[in-house]
């Protein structure tokens, strides 16, 4: 098999058809015929001697070969995108391009809103999607590296060090937990003895925060009774305030929803870290004039919204 005899158009069609799983939808996406698409996938087939995809009801199925391909050939685009942005100058007023951000339920509802309002103003033609993080850290900046993802909001401990991702530290978020206003455990001192008789709830979408918490109350000898979980952090303030169940939270993140909910802060014996956070992308976007744009109000967006508490400082870490 020999590159140089592959027009590299064809690994568009590719890209497209794969995710879209559809030639019509593909065809859509890239302003072609299906006729033209279907040509294309016909040409790239001879030249993998493989099918690639196979039709099954309305979608097309990929083969295991184009399940191989699709990683690589989704780096290979993606780092020609990235390189020929970085050449152009961006005008956020004229510019066209799709900004993808992967938000986590601490942040999301910080950031989404005003950075839609920012865009309406400032960059009408642009695209947004924002992608709630629900795979984990390793997956997301797999995406992050592979260009699916340009910008998101991690803690700093999963990407200091990797010589391939770049981050910006936005916080650092004291977790703490919560318990609804009249609980019982407020009459009385929070002692490991208490901890350990209480239930709790969690989510499932943040593994890492779990682990860590559990971790922190095994080193006291507890084991956390966990009885109900949730599939989002939002959830959770909601239901601390409707049963007796104690949750885990960040301080900026109990703060707003005080505002909606009856929560108060337990004060415990055990030792929470802060947790340093901030917006992570890949290197390879670090001079792409569009994605300093889209980072430097991302940040602005986030430290405006923590600013209504008092942040924990670098000494409380």
């Amino acid at each position: 098999m020999n590159i140089r005899q592959l027009d590299l158009n064809l690994l568009l069609v590719f890209d497209a058809v794969y995710r879209e799983r559809s030639i019509s939808a593909a065809a859509r996406k890239l302003n072609l015929s299906q006729p033209a698409v279907s040509n294309a996938l016909t040409r790239l087939r001879q030249f993998t001697d493989d099918k690639l995809f196979f039709r099954s009801g309305h979608e097309m199925i990929p083969t295991r070969a184009a399940n191989s391909l699709a990683v690589p050939i989704r780096h290979a685009l993606s780092a020609v995108e990235v390189g020929l942005s970085s050449l152009r100058s961006f005008d956020p007023a004229t510019s066209t391009r799709t900004f993808r951000l992967g938000v986590n339920d601490f942040f999301r509802h910080m950031l989404i809103p005003t950075m839609a309002n920012v865009i309406e103003r400032e960059a009408p033609n642009i695209k947004l999607e924002f992608l709630v993080e629900t795979l984990g850290a390793p997956v997301l900046l797999e995406s992050l590296r592979l260009g699916e993802v340009d910008l998101s909001h991690l803690p700093l401990a999963v990407v200091e060090g990797l010589e391939d991702i770049s981050f910006e530290h936005i916080s650092n978020e004291k977790l703490q937990l919560m318990v609804r206003a009249g609980h019982p455990a407020l009459s009385k001192p929070i002692t490991l003895e208490v901890l350990s008789k209480l239930k709790y709830v969690a989510t499932s979408n943040a593994p890492a925060v779990r682990t860590l918490v559990d971790h922190i109350f095994g080193e006291h000898g507890i084991k956390r009774d966990v009885v109900c979980v949730v599939p989002d952090t939002t959830t959770i303030p909601a239901t601390v305030e409707m049963t007796d169940l104690v949750g885990v939270t960040s301080s900026n993140f109990l703060l707003r929803h005080q505002r909606d909910h009856a929560l108060v802060a337990l004060d415990t014996p055990l030792e929470f870290p802060a947790i340093r956070a901030g917006l992570v992308w890949s290197r390879a976007a670090d001079e792409d004039q569009g994605h300093q744009w889209l980072r430097e109000k991302a940040a602005q967006i986030l430290r405006a919204a923590l600013s209504v508490s008092a942040p924990v400082t670098a000494d409380a870490l």
